[in-house]
């Protein structure tokens, strides 16, 4: 048994899955971050140190779309909002967290489908 509160599953990815996500911050500047997790109530990603001036706790993010399965193609112009920036102990790269704003219900039914049917795959469930 766990004792983690989140309120959906998600689905866990290495940096050698490939999954990159290419966002824009409120300033319109270009970020692109590897993806480590993924659910229905948001995403985890790895920014590089250099870009971590982009974003702030708070800030929102523009996810364009994500690189690396072309079943997420669906996912694109999704607002996400920083909840945290933490330091991963590595020299050049920072974990950020964001909740997903407003996802359209298909969205989040498709999102559902995929991290479910993918951990199943990868033996994430308990």
């Amino acid at each position: 048994m766990t004792d983690e509160k989140r309120l959906y599953p998600r689905l866990s990815l290495t940096l050698e899955d490939g999954y990159f996500g290419h966002f824009t911050t409120a300033d319109q500047q270009t970020l692109v971050a590897s993806i480590v997790n993924l659910s229905v109530g948001g995403i985890n990603i790895v920014v590089a140190k250099a870009d971590q001036d982009k974003i702030k706790e708070g800030d929102t993010l523009t996810l364009i779309d994500i690189a690396g399965n072309t079943q997420l193609s669906f996912l694109s112009d999704v607002i996400g909002q920083i909840r945290w920036i933490k330091d991963l102990g590595v020299p050049k790269f920072v974990s950020v967290g964001c909740r997903f704003e407003d996802l359209p219900e298909p969205s989040r039914e498709q999102i559902s489908r995929f991290v479910d049917t993918e951990r199943r795959t990868r033996g994430q469930y308990n």
